[in-house]
């Protein structure tokens, strides 16, 4: 079988770019599994109109497409046009057209070519730009907009969906009555799969960078009021510097906050780096706005981490509170409340780390995920309805 995915997937330049976790895994496995798969994306950077590469057995292609603030002032038309003029010169030569995601506007690029389609749902971000503090970064806030617009539109008119959690789909279900749901969860890198659980209570764990929406400054809040207290650190993984957190204690007069007990490492492209902050820490907390199915959280249960996060979106498929994590509501009391009981509680906490592990191998198992996958595309393509 033939696919062609629309998927973010970077410029492959050979330096420093670096294929989502989430997408890589599962285009790995399907190759592997004898699918002829290709891989197309759009790309402002780029020198040419297109460009093809070659990446372990995926074939790649990237379509050059506006600079962002031309693609803001058109709307993103003039992008859209480009990569569906494009996508209607190649698509006969493909059996299933897999849209990962709505963040995108795949699916407006994708809607009226002549082939099966199936769209992968990330993000809701209609949902997101209900919460997103628009403050804190105008520009995100202006392009999730517009693209909520392009997903109310056109998603509705899809057939086919490939959800995870109870909210996705309800989500689908709402907008698109008629629409068949396949419920595949998402491959993990095998990495995770190891058992990382610490006995050691030195640190807290972020994975979500400098973006307001994963909640650092509540987190920060709760570090200034007790947490900073306990004698714990707080390690940062993601697009963070120590600059942006001493914005955050300016911004917040969070003075107690010694900045010496932050520890900010960056982007982590080497899996030991990852590995290395889990064995380091006692618990991830992830105190987002919103999310469906988050990779940290996932990553984090089936390494044996104990996870304290915001029950919000799609998170309560995958925590069961006190059995495979903490759920908690949005703020910064709710985290020093939870921290402390992980703290206080080391039978809770290890009985949190055993079961999530359990619950999460299961549900991320590979084999199962690649079976259903092939299964589904299978289905669609031989859909005759």
């Amino acid at each position: 079988m033939k696919v062609l995915w629309l998927a973010p997937f970077p410029y492959i330049d050979g330096t420093h770019s670096r294929p989502a976790p989430w997408v890589f895994t599962l285009a790995k496995a399907l190759v592997a599994s004898g699918i002829e798969l290709t891989i197309l994306n759009y790309n402002n950077k780029i020198e040419n109109e297109i460009e093809k590469k070659e990446f372990e057995g995926i074939d790649l292609i990237y379509i050059k497409t506006p600079k962002l603030k031309k693609d803001l002032l058109t709307l993103y038309q003039v992008r859209i046009n480009i990569v569906k003029n494009y996508l209607e010169t190649i698509i006969e030569d493909y059996d299933l057209l897999h849209i990962h995601g709505s963040e995108h506007q795949y699916e407006a690029m994708a809607l009226d070519l002549k082939i099966p389609k199936l769209i992968s749902i990330q993000g809701i971000i209609s949902e997101v730009v209900k919460v997103i503090p628009i403050i804190s970064n105008w520009k995100i806030f202006i392009e999730w907009k517009i693209s909520s617009l392009y997903e109310k539109k056109y998603l509705p008119k899809y057939k086919y969906f490939s959800c995870r959690t109870h909210w996705d789909t309800d989500y689908i279900k709402s907008i698109n009555p008629e629409a068949e749901i396949y419920n595949i969860w998402e491959m993990i890198r095998e990495d995770f799969s190891e058992n990382h659980f610490s006995n050691e209570k030195l640190n807290i764990l972020f994975v979500g960078g400098k973006s307001s929406i994963k909640g650092l400054t509540e987190l920060l809040q709760a570090y200034d009021s007790s947490l900073q207290k306990k004698g714990l650190k707080l390690i940062i993984l993601g697009r963070c510097e120590i600059e942006d957190i001493e914005k955050i204690i300016k911004q917040y007069n969070l003075w107690t906050i010694d900045i010496n007990n932050i520890d900010c490492r960056g982007l982590q492209n080497d899996m030991n780096g990852m590995i290395k902050a889990y064995e380091e820490s006692f618990c991830l907390v992830h105190p987002s706005y919103i999310d469906n199915s988050p990779n940290s959280v996932c990553e984090a249960q089936l390494s044996g981490l104990p996870v304290i996060a915001t029950d919000v979106g799609g998170v309560a498929s995958l925590i069961e509170n006190e059995e495979t994590g903490l759920l908690i509501g949005r703020g910064s009391t709710d985290i020093e409340l939870a921290v402390d009981k992980l703290l206080k509680n080391d039978e809770l906490r290890k009985k949190i780390s055993e079961k999530s592990r359990l619950v999460a191998k299961k549900r991320h198992d590979p084999d199962m995920i690649l079976k259903k996958t092939l299964n589904m595309y299978d289905d669609i393509v031989n859909d005759k309805s």
